[in-house]
């Protein structure tokens, strides 16, 4: 059990390290200093989210606590700083429009990939809690949160002024390449199921 625990905790206390670090590189003003750090966090909260999904089993062992309340309460925290970050920006920059997605070109979609991606989490975030009303679909609806992970994770590689450095960079890259990994290992699992 403990060395479970460490291998879970050791490299999630070096991400949270990480961001941190770079968080505190740059000394902002209040409403940019709560744009990054929502922005950031928001990411990496919902990354812990996903890779609950992936290791449902020792969540109870690691945490004292069931995989569903775990999950839970990652995403609701993720979902939140999700949306405190473009309303931060919002703020920052005095333009509401940023809420708006952007489709065309595909150049400024992938800028702003975060905009479609807030709206994807909050559909697929919500099939959760009438997940009994649609047992058949509220699965497959949840699967959204993956496009919405890479989305996001395209939007920070883009314009993201915390992922220029190449500790982040490696650490993003890597978070997105594990997101990946849990979405492969769980289709082929489904698959063979069938």
């Amino acid at each position: 059990m403990k060395n479970t625990r460490m291998h879970i905790i050791v490299p999630l206390i070096i991400i949270t390290l990480i961001i941190l670090y770079t968080l505190f590189q740059i000394k902002e003003m209040p409403v940019k200093m709560i744009d990054r750090v929502a922005g950031l966090f928001a990411y990496y909260f919902i990354f812990l989210a996903i890779l609950s999904y992936e290791y449902m089993a020792q969540m109870k062992e690691v945490f004292g606590k069931s995989f569903i309340k775990v999950h839970h309460i990652l995403a609701r925290a993720g979902v939140l700083l999700m949306l405190i970050h473009p309303i931060a920006f919002a703020i920052e920059i005095n333009d509401p429009y940023v809420f708006v997605p952007v489709f065309f070109p595909l150049d400024q979609f992938l800028i702003f990939a975060g905009r479609p991606a807030i709206f994807l989490f909050l559909i697929a975030v919500s099939t959760s809690t009438i997940r009994k009303r649609i047992p058949r679909y509220w699965k497959k609806v949840h699967y959204l949160n993956y496009v919405a992970f890479l989305l996001v994770f395209i939007h920070a590689w883009y314009i993201g002024t915390d992922i220029q450095s190449g500790i982040m960079q490696t650490t993003w890259f890597l978070m997105a390449l594990v997101v990946t990994g849990i979405f492969v290992h769980k289709h082929t699992s489904l698959l063979k199921l069938r």
